[in-house]
């Protein structure tokens, strides 16, 4: 057998199987079959040192036999599974405290067809070690030359040899999994990254803020030699384990498909692990989330394998980045509610693999024959007919997808999923439209909504204050999991139950929507703010994340403005951060499309415009660059193509995630309820969509409910599952361009109208998404600070120790809590409660450029680790931005980030954004940095050489551009590596400061 050996600071394995030819033999799930061959030894089972499957098999030795035995039959099925291989591989682990250890192996077969023939014999060249190991033997001619109908019986010896001499084992080992290939087929390799076989490896994990902690065992393994026990703290909802991937370890990731972890669930736990994420991070310069996959392994008590199919991002890693690997375990209880660990479990080892993957063509070959006449029946359709039968499936979702007994609908179609409050909202929608389109009768859609608002009138969904868990469990309406109080989800829910409310006039139903919507207590939500808080969790009270920037968001603003109960201020709408992208139209950064769609959905914003925007013709804009964004990289993407399009949050090879139309933020992945949802808006490309997605893919996205949630063709993946939130998307926006049913119910509404006309809309008709006053006032937003100037004297020397003692006559500049950085996400200053400001100066010499700052907080979060490097951002941290372009150099920009102090009290820096970003021991080894605490806050003291500003020979009046921001928080109780940024004030207080230099000041040289 080949070996290969990696040497890593934790022992990475390489085995080799093959997926072609590798057929079994024995699997020693029993050992009734087993015989000595008159050797004394005997055999048991064993469910705790395991190779594959749930037993292996001991053999005790007799302590006399000079070979240890093992004989067994070879007919029927496993010698079919024989025929055409030449090699056998056998699983056998010895512990290391054993005295004696086989070291030599062979193997004899003999016909018993009609009587006892011997065939032949081999020896192993094995050399092996404690733990498992892969014991290979190659068959000889005679060996192969086997008779399908005969018998023959197969002996394995096991020996302990000195010299020429065979000593008697005497102590215990365990064989599994007996294998059979042929050596020529292709194999793939079963690679571990991390073995779990020692303290120095174990003691690297983290529990990602879990309190799970670890410990070395020795009396069992899968791998290797030991195994890692996972010991929750019977608290977090999950237990996870969190481990850095870097180093020689990413290029034996890279390419990889399949992720497998050996896990051990002992029997007698009362809750076991059954769900099993794994998410990925990149942490070279910054945090950020690459994706996450759950696994579908279906797990039982014993050993098990729990597999991970990642694909794009997650499996094509950049060689010499640092990522961190999440691996999150949860269990339920018997009402199927997620319930926090208590009980220990083991993991065995993380291996990955590259398994063979099925081509798009055989993926349509193997596509169910009526799916494909479906397909071409659909394709044959008129438009109107099509539009029809793509609703018809989407409202056959919510009907059956609900519970009928409470009128909760599933968030996804996954057997165990909870329900989404939000896809109720949806359903409470699609019911009207089911009548008027015969698929239910008047009374069956009327007892399905009464029974709904029940439901939730009644207090059988939990919330607080009139607002609704973002996922309850489909039966008894108890949160689900750790979800939150969720005010757009809620938000969602009672545009639904308006509208339902409207369709059934003069009824009970209508008496309970309004009360619902009555019963929420909107100003609660703002939190004493202007914006309203994205939700609230008991645990931790409000959402630090606020609704105060464009997105989906502006219904629950008109929700709550009109509320009859608990309205907030017309004034909230005016707090909303609203960027412009090319005096065009109002845009999310993140360009996910349903944002544009949702508020649409139910409030008819065509021919009306507030000050800011005309939203329907913002949507269509926003609609139709998300086409051009996919056409302008089909060619990067197989997937895209002129009919291919819809960038939206939906699943994806890597989990779900918020897909959108800007670079960094897509990877082929297409979203069906993206283009149909947006056919109000752009008729001709969204039917477009529909058909060329039904004629080149259509077996592969079409299922019962209509269209599936995503599918990617570069990644050769095509999900099988179907969203709430996204097949209400398509039924409800197809209707209101087919016959504006739901605009009309919802719009009927006094209190909405009452919060339009506060708000300030007017009827209006437009060819632009943003209004010519906003256009303009936008541009000043960017440009309105007046010039800044900094001068910078030449000084003979500065010592970066965090000290200001060189610079009592070095001139100061400002930043105060005036000062503020509009953005998503971000609060202004509260300079009545708060304390933060900064000064700052700037010196030079001959050879480097010399910057301080002297920041005063009130109260310094300390927060992010040191290998959590480039996490500044979500805590008290400073830049300092450089655009030597305009002295002439073609250096590029020069964007600094320091953190003052990780939990370790260093100072950490890092070059992002820039001409060269990375850690600045990698990417300016030269700059350096100090910090030093002081009784108001922290001083920050930096050298950066001219030699990376692209300057040789700084002199007097040579300018720089240059910005400096600081970033803060106030949370005393953050959590490591918690996001807790509230505050950014910076020099030049205007939107996006960091990615505009040209609205950057200047330093200007001076003798």
């Amino acid at each position: 057998m080949k070996k290969v050996t990696y040497l890593l600071m934790a022992v990475v394995l390489l085995f080799s199987l093959s997926i072609f030819s590798q057929s079994l033999i024995h699997s020693f799930e029993y050992t009734h079959d087993l015989n000595n061959d008159n050797s004394g030894s005997t055999f048991e089972l064993s469910e705790r040192f395991v190779y594959e499957g749930k037993y292996s098999a001991i053999i005790v030795p007799s302590g006399e036999s000079a070979e240890t035995k093992m004989a067994f039959e070879l007919s029927g099925e496993r010698l079919n599974n024989w025929l055409g291989n030449d090699t056998l591989r056998l699983a056998v682990y010895t512990k290391p405290v054993t005295s004696l250890k086989p070291n030599k192996f062979f193997l004899g077969m003999a016909d018993v067809t009609e009587g006892w023939k011997w065939v032949d014999g081999i020896f192993s060249e094995t050399e092996p070690k404690d733990g498992w190991n892969i014991v290979e033997y190659k068959l000889n001619d005679k060996m192969k030359d086997v008779i399908l109908d005969g018998k023959y019986m197969l002996y394995f010896s096991f020996m302990h040899t000195q010299g020429v001499t065979n000593i008697p084992l005497k102590d215990p080992f365990y064989v599994d999994n007996l294998i059979a290939l042929n050596s020529e087929e292709p194999e793939i390799e079963r690679i571990y990254i991390w073995s779990m076989d020692s303290e120095e490896e174990i003691g690297t994990f983290g529990n990602d803020n879990t309190g799970a902690k670890f410990e070395l065992v020795k009396d069992l393994a899968a791998e290797g030699l030991y195994a890692m026990k996972v010991i929750p703290d019977g608290e977090a909802i999950e237990a996870k384990i969190a481990i850095e991937l870097s180093g020689e370890k990413v290029p034996l990731w890279m390419g990889r498909n399949e992720v497998t972890m050996n896990v051990y669930i002992p029997k007698e736990n009362k809750i076991k692990p059954t769900m099993y994420f794994l998410g990925m991070a990149d942490v070279t310069s910054g945090w950020e989330w690459v994706g996450g996959v759950f696994s579908d392994t279906q797990v039982s008590p014993g050993w098990n394998k729990v597999k991970f199919e990642i694909a794009g991002n997650m499996s094509n890693l950049v060689e010499g980045n640092k990522y961190m690997i999440y691996l999150a375990f949860a269990g339920f209880n018997e009402n199927n509610v997620k319930t926090p660990l208590y009980e220990p479990f083991y993991v065995d080892g993380i291996f990955v693999e590259k398994s063979s993957k099925p081509t798009f063509e055989e993926l349509l070959a193997m596509a169910p024959s009526n799916i494909k006449e479906e397909v071409q029946t659909l394709l044959e359709l008129d438009d109107e007919a099509l539009l029809e039968e793509i609703q018809k499936r989407a409202f056959l979702y919510f009907w059956n997808e609900a519970n009928p007994q409470n009128g909760l609908i599933k968030d996804r179609s996954t057997n165990n999923s909870p329900a989404s409050i939000a896809a109720v909202g949806m359903g409470l929608c699609a019911i009207p439209i089911g009548i008027e389109r015969h698929w239910i009768s008047y009374e069956q859609g009327y007892e399905r909504v009464l029974t709904t608002l029940k439901t939730f009138v009644e207090g059988k969904v939990e919330g607080l204050n009139g607002f609704f868990y973002h996922f309850v469990d489909m039966n008894d309406g108890k949160r689900a999991g750790n979800s939150e109080i969720s005010s757009i989800d809620t938000a969602i829910l009672i545009a639904g139950a308006l509208t339902s409310g409207a369709y059934f006039k003069d009824t009970e139903v209508e008496i309970l929507a309004n009360k619902l919507y009555e019963n929420v207590n909107w100003q609660w939500m703002l939190n004493g703010e202007d914006t309203l808080s994205m939700g609230f969790k008991p645990e931790a009270g409000f959402l630090g994340a606020r609704w105060d920037s464009f997105n989906e968001g502006l219904l629950a603003y008109v929700l709550a403005i009109g509320s009859p109960t608990y309205p907030i201020s017309p004034d909230s709408w005016d707090k909303i951060f609203r960027p412009v992208k090319n005096d065009t139209y109002i845009y999310l950064p993140q360009e996910t499309l349903f944002v544009y769609q949702y508020p649409n959905i139910w409030i008819d914003f065509r021919d009306k415009e507030d000050k800011y925007a005309n939203y329907f013709n913002n949507a269509e804009a926003a609609t139709r660059y998300n086409w051009l964004f996919t056409v302008q990289n089909r060619f990067k993407y197989e997937t895209y193509d002129m009919d291919i399009w819809g960038l939206s949050a939906s699943d994806g090879p890597n989990g779900y995630k918020a897909y959108g139309a800007v670079d960094g933020n897509h990877d082929g992945t297409v979203a069906p309820y993206a283009s149909i949802s947006s056919i109000p808006f752009t008729y001709d490309l969204s039917m477009n969509a529909i058909r060329g997605m039904l004629s080149k893919y259509g077996p592969l996205v079409w299922g019962e409910y209509g269209f599936y949630s995503a599918f990617n063709v570069d990644e050769i993946w095509f999900s099988d599952q179907y969203i709430g939130i996204d097949q209400g998307d398509i039924i409800l926006m197809i209707e209101n361009y087919r016959s504006g049913l739901i605009w009309n119910l919802f719009m009927n509404n006094e209190n909405i109208q009452r919060a339009l006309d506060e708000i300030g809309f007017v009827n209006k008709e437009s060819d632009y998404a943003v209004t010519p006053w906003y256009v303009e006032e936008y541009k000043r937003l960017l440009t309105s600070s007046e010039e800044k100037l900094a001068e910078a004297p030449k000084i003979s020397h500065v010592m970066i120790d965090g000290k200001l003692t060189e610079w009592e006559n070095i001139p100061r500049y400002s930043v105060t809590e005036d000062m503020n950085v509009p953005a998503g996400g971000i609060k202004p200053i509260d300079k009545k409660a708060q304390i933060l400001h900064s000064y700052f100066s700037v010196a030079w010499d001959d050879e480097n450029l010399y910057i301080s700052a002297d920041v005063y907080d009130e109260y310094v979060v300390i927060n992010i680790t040191p290998d959590d490097v480039g996490g500044y951002y979500r805590t008290d941290s400073v830049e300092f931005y450089i655009n030597p372009s305009i002295a002439g150099s073609n250096a590029g920009l020069f964007k600094i980030a320091i953190l003052p102090f990780d939990t370790e009290g260093n100072v950490q820096a890092v070059r992002h954004e820039d001409a060269n970003p990375g850690p600045i021991s990698k990417s300016a080894s030269k700059v350096e940095v100090a910090s030093n605490r002081t009784d108001y806050g922290y001083i920050i003291e930096l050298k950066i050489p001219f030699e990376y500003l692209g300057i040789t020979n700084p002199q007097p009046n040579l300018k720089l551009g240059f910005s400096y921001t600081i970033h803060n928080s106030n949370k005393k109780d953050a959590s490591l590596g918690e996001y807790v940024r509230e505050n950014i004030i910076s020099w030049n207080p205007l939107p996006d400061i960091w990615a505009n230099p040209q609205n950057w000041g200047t330093i200007e040289l001076k003798e």
